[in-house]
């Protein structure tokens, strides 16, 4: 039986599960969130509590394993299509022994394009690069029209640095943004009033 290949491990950086690795499957279109972003990302939200997170296409899971890592969120539910990446994910939760992780196996798009029940506090917006940031925008779109945001939700975005400017409705106010080698990545806060 041939044995697994893993493209390498990533390390939680800091809370409960610090220096704790997870595997990540050999597979091209994983783009992990770099340790100095994700440093970034959580000393800006420091000081906030979150009841729930959305991470719309999960990957690795490492930006919700992070955030529930450091106590910046109770629960999370990731959204992942491909088979063998969510096959992983599942693994990890096993690892880590977490139980308020759920797991949805599907395309995000459709998901976010039927009405939610949940509004999440945080949510992060990681989608396969694009030129021209299409995926980025409907993701977007989908959430604010379909009840997924409360006022003041926070949303962590990134994207490909040379790609087009990201257009998105005045609801979305600009909180924090910068740039790491190719990616820029920022967050927004919600606000429908």
């Amino acid at each position: 039986m041939k044995k697994k290949k893993y493209l390498n491990k990533i390390s939680i950086i800091a809370g409960k599960w610090k220096n704790k690795k997870i595997k990540v499957i050999n597979n091209k279109i994983l783009k992990p969130t770099m340790n100095f972003i994700r440093e970034n990302l959580f000393n800006w939200i420091m000081n906030d509590t979150y009841l729930n997170c959305l991470d719309c296409y999960a990957g690795t899971g490492i930006l919700s394993f992070e955030a529930i890592s450091r106590k910046n969120i109770y629960s999370a539910t990731l959204i992942e299509n491909n088979k063998k990446i969510f096959q992983q994910l599942k693994k990890n939760i096993y690892f880590l022994t977490e139980n308020n992780i759920s797991l949805i196996f599907d395309n995000t798009l459709k998901v976010l394009s039927k009405k939610s029940n949940i509004q999440y506090d945080l949510i992060f917006i990681d989608p396969p690069f694009c030129q021209k940031n299409i995926l980025l925008e409907k993701t977007c779109m989908l959430l604010e029209n379909n009840n997924w945001l409360k006022n003041n939700t926070k949303v962590f975005i990134q994207y490909k640095t040379k790609s087009n400017k990201l257009f998105l409705s005045k609801k979305w106010i600009k909180y924090r943004q910068n740039k790491f080698g190719i990616v820029t990545y920022l967050l927004y806060k919600i606000a429908f009033f």
